[in-house]
């Protein structure tokens, strides 16, 4: 039977979400020290916003590679805490535009350096080449399946990862 021969050392789909939830996990510890009141997930769809204030929620969706119903639930938890403001389109009301708020802004300014100290610490045992490799060959795998319109934070320009 196939899976008896599973290795999950092997297993891309394995590692990938073990990984995530190890990544998950230590910043959920983070905010539960920073005594920060919102979630990992909650705070990644701030990162986008504070980069694209004015973003639409669809563009939101994508960027964040999830459904319409999940992401408006999420931006209305963000509303809630007063992290964003939605803005309804003039020409479109089902159209959303999102801004992040100061509140939100100095969420994210306050937390990201922290956060990636944490994320440092967690490679700090792996030689940097083999992690830039690691890296590169999963930017390989992820690329050709992203909404060319909303290319991720950071490598709008240059979009290999080095």
């Amino acid at each position: 039977m196939i899976l008896d021969n599973l290795n999950p050392k092997e297993a891309l789909g394995f590692l990938s979400w073990k990984l995530s939830r190890m990544l998950t996990n230590i910043l959920t510890s983070l905010f539960v020290e920073m005594k920060v009141d919102v979630t990992v997930e909650q705070w990644r769809a701030l990162i986008p916003i504070y980069k694209h204030d004015g973003m639409t929620q669809g563009k939101l969706c994508s960027h964040l590679s999830q459904e319409k119903t999940g992401v408006s639930r999420l931006v209305a938890a963000l509303e809630k805490r007063e992290l964003v403001r939605r803005v309804e389109s003039e020409q479109d009301r089902r159209v959303k535009y999102l801004h992040i708020t100061d509140k939100g802004r100095d969420l994210l300014e306050s937390t990201m350096a922290k956060a990636m100290e944490r994320h440092n610490e967690a490679v700090k045992h792996i030689d940097p080449v083999e992690l830039a490799i690691c890296k590169k060959v999963l930017w390989q795998i992820i690329e050709p399946t992203l909404d060319p319109d909303c290319i991720p934070l950071g490598i709008e320009d240059d979009r290999a990862v080095t």
